[in-house]
Parts: structure tokens; C-alpha cells; sequence
């Protein structure tokens, strides 16, 4: 990946605990820390570098005290034992906030993506002063708890918080200038990005190792997000605009949606949509639940809704044609025991013969909150070369 990877952007607040790295030797560190520590001949092979250049690169990440040497281990390729070089992944730590409208969460993790610390904590409403002041809390938390944070990424729902007003995203609660003051006063950096896409960041992080250069995730609920990537990059757009695949068409004799689109995803497959079109509910819940007891109508709307999901993953699957394409927030919910319909709707946009790979997933708000501390992971080490 490039030094600002694909468009997540470049914080200028000042990074003490980070090392400075170059370019390459960045890159062979992550390269090491994917694959759970490699020879130094692997890492000079993979990065296309002479045996002094990586001598040289192995000495300044031990400097740093990043990599240890981790004795000798006999490599099949060529026979001979190989100098192991192992990643020290409790040296530095990574936080993330998920944004709800009535509770913030936070996760930290190490440069392993393991959790090693956590909070959650409710709030009645919120603006910036009340994210950043909770972001500085756990901060001091999390150093008293001997952590040594080297990023900051806060995320949420660009287009709306989760129970938030309408019209209350991200960007009004994290906005660019908020952020820059906190990372002045923190002195790390500090991101904000959608959920989604931090989601996409953590699901693809560990699949680098097995070279997997393609993803879609579609997130269904009250909005639908799409996190894309392609060539091992995060696809955000010029305009940071991509993946906004809610009004696509998935049906051509579907439901209305409040723009006018017929047959949209969001008509079709929200679970705004789903609950509206079922009388006598407020919540997806309630309408599983009645498809479970027989409902015919409420059994009926999710059949639809499994369709229409089943048919934008196949327009995703024409587009990019990822190596896996997963699905989740209210997917699992509503595609229980309808995979039939979603694979009728694929199919009715595609028809390559061989069967894709579909994960569905569930998440639940640590979860998010851990996605959002890989995402700074995901950042700090793609600023240098990924």
C-alpha cells in the first residue's frame, strides 16, 4: 500500500511514541508482524531487497524495538534453517470509539489486534466536546493502565449515528477541526472514519498474511453501508464518497423509497423498510419473530429482503469480483434460514458458475469499537507502507 493509504489521510499532530521508520523498513515490519515473524531472506524476497539492504532494515527495527530474534527454524523452500525475525506486539497499542447515540465504546488493542482493554460508557446526547473529553478520560485510563497508545481513530455512522437525530453523523460530533486540537493535546493521531469502513479494515487486516486482495462487506440495518476493497486498498473514493450502494436497484417491480427510487436496496432490504412494511411492529425483532410463529406476510417481507440483499451482492460480484464478500449488522437476522432467496436474487444479476464465497457475521458494539481501534492500527502502520 502507498505512505497515505487510500485516502484515510495524514494526521499532523505531533507522534512521539511511533518511530519514525522509512518507507521499506515499514513495510517489512508489517510484513513480518502479518505473518507472524519471518526470515530475513522471506522479507528481502517479498520487498524485492538485497541481503545487506535488509540487514541493515532488521537492525533498525530491532533499534526500534519492534522485532526480536526469534532463533532458527528449518524453511522448506529452501532447506536450511533461517534466521527468525518475530514482531513485539505488547509494545505499543491502538484505541477506537464507536459512536451510539446513547452510549460510546471504546476498545484497545495491541499490534497483535488482540483486545487488552475496554470501557463503555452511556451518555444523553452528545456534540464534540463531549467525545473529546471522553476520548481524553480514557486516554489517561488506559496509560495509568500501563497501555502506550500510538493512534486514535473514533467512528460511527458518517450518514447517521446509530439512535442519534436525524442529521447527526460523525462528521458533526468528530468534526476535522475538533480533531486537530485533540491531536495536538494527545499528541498522537487522531482519525475519524465510518464505521464501515473500519469494520473493512479489520476484517481484511488479518487476511493480508494470506493474500487476499479483494473484499466486500455490505452492513444491513436502519442504513446500509458498503465497505470495499480492492487490491489490498481500502476504496474510499475521490470524493470519499464510494460504497454508498443503498439506492442501487435490486428489484425491478419493488417497493418505493422516500427519494422515489423503485426497487432500491434501501426499499427493499433496510430494516427501516421491513418494519414499515409490516403492520403492528417496531422493530426486525418482532418481525422475525412472527415469521418464526408462521406469519405468512412477515415471513414474506424478509423473503424479500433476503433477495434484495441476495442481488446487490451479485451487482458487487460483477463490479469488483472480490475474493469473499461478507455480510452483517441485521443480515444474519434476516437471511436465517432464507439463504434460498438470497441466492435467487444473486443469480438474477449473477452468473459466473462458480459458487462465490458469502460469509455472514455477527458483530456485536465491542466488536465495533474493536474494529475502529484496528482501523488506527490499520492506519498508523499504512502511513509509512503498507
Amino acid at each position: 500500500m502507498t505512505n497515505a493509504p487510500e485516502g484515510l489521510g495524514t494526521p499532523s499532530g505531533a507522534d512521539p511514541g511511533w518511530p519514525q521508520l522509512h518507507p521499506t523498513t515499514q513495510a517489512a515490519y508489517n510484513h513480518i508482524l502479518w505473518n507472524g515473524g519471518l526470515s530475513k531472506s522471506e522479507v528481502a524476497k517479498k520487498l524485492g531487497l538485497s541481503r545487506t539492504r535488509m540487514t541493515t532494515i532488521a537492525r533498525d527495527l530491532e533499534t526500534a524495538g519492534l522485532i526480536g530474534e526469534g532463533g532458527r527454524e528449518q524453511r522448506a523452500s529452501t532447506g536450511r534453517p533461517a534466521d527468525m525475525l518475530l514482531a513485539k506486539t505488547d509494545l505499543f497499542h491502538f484505541l477506537g470509539v464507536h459512536l451510539r447515540a446513547d452510549e460510546l465504546v471504546a476498545a484497545g488493542i495491541d499490534l497483535a489486534n488482540n483486545v487488552v482493554w475496554e470501557r463503555r460508557r452511556p451518555v444523553d446526547g452528545f456534540d464534540a466536546s463531549v467525545v473529546g473529553e471522553h476520548c481524553r478520560n480514557w486516554l489517561g485510563e488506559a496509560k495509568a493502565s500501563g497501555l502506550r497508545v500510538a493512534a486514535l481513530a473514533i467512528c460511527g455512522s458518517t450518514e447517521r449515528i446509530d439512535g442519534a437525530a436525524e442529521g447527526v453523523g460523525l462528521h458533526a460530533v468528530a468534526p476535522e477541526a475538533a480533531r486537530s486540537e485533540w491531536e495536538q493535546e494527545f499528541g498522537i493521531p487522531v482519525w475519524a472514519e465510518d464505521d464501515v469502513v473500519a469494520l473493512t479494515a479489520f476484517e481484511q487486516w488479518p487476511r493480508l498474511a494470506e493474500g487476499q486482495d479483494s473484499m466486500a462487506l455490505i452492513s444491513i440495518g436502519r442504513e446500509i453501508g458498503v465497505g470495499l476493497v480492492a487490491d489490498r486498498k481500502i476504496i474510499l473514493g475521490a470524493h470519499r464518497r464510494a460504497g454508498r450502494f443503498s439506492h442501487v436497484q435490486v428489484a425491478s417491480d419493488g417497493l418505493w423509497c422516500p427519494h422515489g427510487h423503485r426497487g432500491c436496496l434501501w426499499a427493499e432490504s433496510s430494516t427501516s423498510s421491513i418494519v414499515n412494511g409490516v403492520a403492528g411492529v417496531r422493530t426486525l425483532a418482532e418481525v422475525v419473530d412472527r415469521a418464526v410463529a408462521g406469519e405468512r406476510a412477515a415471513g414474506e417481507r424478509l423473503a424479500r429482503a433476503a433477495r434484495g440483499i441476495g442481488a446487490a451482492a451479485g451487482h458487487i460480484l460483477n463490479l469488483l469480483d472480490p475474493d469473499k464478500v461478507i455480510l452483517t449488522g441485521d443480515s444474519p437476522s434476516i437471511l436465517d434460514s432464507r439463504t434460498k432467496h438470497f441466492e435467487e436474487g444473486m443469480r438474477t444479476v449473477y452468473t459466473v458458475p462458480e459458487p462465490p464465497v458469502i460469509e455472514v457475521t455477527v458483530f456485536d458494539f465491542l466488536e465495533w469499537a474493536r474494529a475502529a481501534a484496528g482501523l488506527a492500527l490499520y492506519s498508523r502502520l499504512a502511513e509509512s507502507g503498507l
